[in-house]
């Protein structure tokens, strides 16, 4: 997975990264390349690489105070090789937008002498099983390797397999060797527990049998019919 990294003086790390406080923020940063390289190789996608501030349904509060514990413990959570089931039988409450949340609370916390070594990684899932089956696509070993052996990994919308003999397969191996190794996975769905791989307990006891949090908040995404254009000036 290739990586190109170009100084911005819009950093996406400036808000917590002490050289700028002690030094400012220059192209002569080290710690800039190693979290944009980071972010860059983690597959997370750029809707979701800057930081916005959630904001909680009202029935959600109890789990956003769950998940900000997580998010100032990631290093610990890591390490120990935690699993986290993220559901909600609504879409658009900011299950994804959570996690990858605190995927890049982790990539903040490793970059400072990291030594570009690939540390998480972001896949959706229904995606990934198409890219699965397509054997001559190298990028096919790049995410599977990735899957297997990256400290933290999110599998995102989880839920939605198809239950085929092959798509099982190819995740409880996944799902299994990051279990057995010790290794951090987040999981997003639309699914609760109970109705999750019912065909396969073993791989629903390894997703689910951490910590499970419901977002019990309806989706928060808005449409609106107006466009309003920006001077081109």
């Amino acid at each position: 997975m290739d990586f190109e990294y170009r100084y911005t003086e819009d950093c996406l790390f400036k808000k917590v990264c002490p050289r700028k406080f002690k030094m400012g923020c220059d192209e002569h940063c080290t710690i800039q390349p190693e979290f944009y390289y980071l972010l860059n190789t983690s597959n997370i996608p750029k809707k979701y690489m800057k930081t916005v501030k959630l904001y909680p349904d009202s029935a959600d509060e109890d789990s956003f105070f769950t998940l900000k514990d997580i998010l100032e413990d990631i290093e610990v959570f890591v390490k120990e090789g935690r699993t986290l089931y993220l559901w909600s039988k609504y879409t658009g409450n900011a299950k994804t937008s959570f996690a990858c949340k605190i995927l890049k609370s982790y990539l903040s916390s490793v970059c400072i002498g990291n030594g570009f070594k690939d540390r998480a990684f972001f896949e959706y899932v229904p995606s990934f099983l198409l890219l699965a089956k397509d054997f001559k696509n190298e990028e096919r070993d790049v995410h599977i390797n990735a899957l297997l052996h990256r400290d933290l990994v999110i599998l995102d919308d989880i839920g939605s397999v198809k239950n085929t003999e092959y798509d099982i397969t190819v995740l409880s191996d996944i799902i299994n060797t990051r279990y057995s190794n010790g290794l951090a996975t987040i999981y997003t769905s639309n699914v609760s527990p109970n109705d999750l791989f019912k065909n396969n307990l073993r791989m629903t006891d390894r997703i689910c049998g951490d910590i499970v949090i419901e977002f019990k908040g309806r989706g928060r995404r808005k449409s609106t019919n107006i466009y309003k254009r920006k001077d081109s000036a």
